[in-house]
């Protein structure tokens, strides 16, 4: 249990971290950028891999962590633009963000707010996991949907 409230928390650090982020064109800060928002999407993966391992049953998980991963992932979410939002033209570290983030920035930021509603929404019913399944399946078709055009692979 002591590792799914440190994913949760972690979560939700990262956010607060993620949003100092400055938006200056060298390589140390936009490697720092670029590695914040790695960070921060790899926690929301965590938080998402874990309530995926409740739902179908492979783990059992208190309310209040299910609870807890929820606004992590909401938390995650609501800071998301500020984190992607500084290009980084002089980052040297390897990232799978393709360059259409920035030249589609309206389509790809909307996408944030509608996970964050969601995730919102888990936290509310968390423990109930026939209220839980069709709020997981819009969060897993929100980050499929980002993914898809704005990850490489």
């Amino acid at each position: 249990m002591k590792r799914f409230v440190k994913i949760a928390l972690l979560t939700a650090t990262l956010g607060v971290s993620a949003a100092a982020v400055p938006a200056q064109a060298d390589e140390a800060s936009d490697n720092a950028a670029v590695q914040t928002r790695q960070h921060m999407m790899a926690g929301i993966g965590g938080a998402m891999g874990t309530l995926g391992c409740y739902m179908k049953g492979a783990c059992d998980l208190p309310k209040g962590v299910v609870h807890l991963l929820a606004e992590g992932i909401a938390y995650s979410a609501s800071t998301g633009p500020a984190v992607f939002k500084p290009e980084t033209p002089a980052a040297t570290v390897e990232t799978t963000a393709k360059a259409d983030i920035w030249t589609n920035w309206d389509d790809f930021s909307s996408h944030f707010p509608k996970l964050e509603e969601n995730a919102l929404k888990l936290a509310e019913v968390a423990g109930d996991k026939a209220a839980m399944g069709p709020i997981m399946a819009e969060m897993g078709k929100s980050c499929k949907g980002c993914h898809d055009d704005y990850r490489n692979k």
